[in-house]
């Protein structure tokens, strides 16, 4: 694993966003943007997989999306999906014009909840030439799209005029897993969501909160049925049989991988929706080998 890297930070929609950046060996070497899920912090597992992948020779960029670990933003812990995708666009503008670095190779990477993100970025950013969702969260059913692409061309309408200054719709408080930390519904209410919790979570300089705030924007549903359809761009999908996350349901993740019209691969694993997040486990080092073969057939 590397651990040669540099603390860097980059606004994103007024407010600035801090990540690590690990160089490579050569300035035309492509660009691997790393974030994590839901309510998660890049230092719970994806600083580890960002070193991993860099050992590889690319540069690798893992950061804290907009509220939540060492980045700023308001409301704390407060998980905006749409501020999120946008964040990755930002973190890519803010490196590929940075001294050093000359590529025109971009690969967005995320897990759970950002295992969609990454696709909705892919989609309306043209820079960005594949990616690799872990656990996506492509939802608990799957819709059609639109046969006139109408969803479709709403999604990139907000995403490219959308003002995320407005004020939310809603903010709806939950809890991440089951501890006792408020009265608030709990999201992941199993024993392999505790685990984690506590284990990464929890640990020293995780930066995590158990509570989390939803804002509910008035913007079009995100949705990646709709984007997968769309998408052109080179994708690994990394995916648990036995995932227990309803919205991250492997049926529909076939389903939306089947639409993907590009060079596309599937890699199945067990170990539920949090395995591979277990740092340094075999299921760890499978899906960190499957980021590193696919980038090597791609790239």
């Amino acid at each position: 694993m590397s651990d040669n890297y540099e603390e860097i930070d980059f606004q994103s929609e007024g407010v600035t966003l801090r990540g690590r950046l690990h160089r490579a060996s050569r300035p035309d070497a492509p660009l691997i943007v790393l974030a994590h899920g839901f309510s998660a912090t890049a230092h719970m597992s994806i600083n580890a997989f960002a070193a991993g992948i860099a050992e590889a020779d690319y540069h690798v960029v893992a950061y804290d999306h907009r509220n939540f670990g060492a980045s700023d933003g308001e409301p704390r812990f407060g998980f905006d999906q749409w501020t999120q995708v946008r964040g990755y666009s930002d973190a890519i503008t803010h490196i590929l014009n940075l001294p050093g670095i000359d590529t025109d190779q971009v690969v967005v990477w995320g897990e759970s909840m950002g295992g969609a993100n990454v696709q909705y970025v892919a989609a309306f950013d043209s820079r960005v030439g594949a990616v690799i969702a872990h656990t996506p969260g492509c939802g608990e059913k799957y819709v059609e799209p639109a046969a006139d692409q109408a969803d479709f061309l709403a999604l990139t309408a907000y995403a490219e005029h959308g003002d995320l200054n407005d004020e939310p719709a809603a903010l709806v408080q939950v809890r991440f897993a089951d501890l006792p930390t408020s009265d608030a519904p709990v999201m992941l209410n199993f024993d392999a969501a505790l685990d984690y919790a506590t284990t990464y979570g929890q640990r020293e300089g995780s930066m995590w909160s158990n509570d989390v705030t939803i804002v509910v924007r008035k913007a079009p549903e995100l949705s990646v049925p709709v984007v997968a359809a769309q998408l052109s761009v080179t994708t690994l999908y990394v995916v648990a049989h036995d995932d227990e996350v309803a919205g991250a349901s492997p049926a529909v993740a076939k389903q939306c991988f089947d639409t993907i019209n590009a060079p596309k691969t599937w890699e199945d694993i067990d170990g539920g929706h949090f395995g591979l997040l277990h740092e340094n486990s075999d299921l760890f080092t499978q899906a960190l080998n499957a980021d590193i073969a696919f980038l090597a057939e791609h790239f």
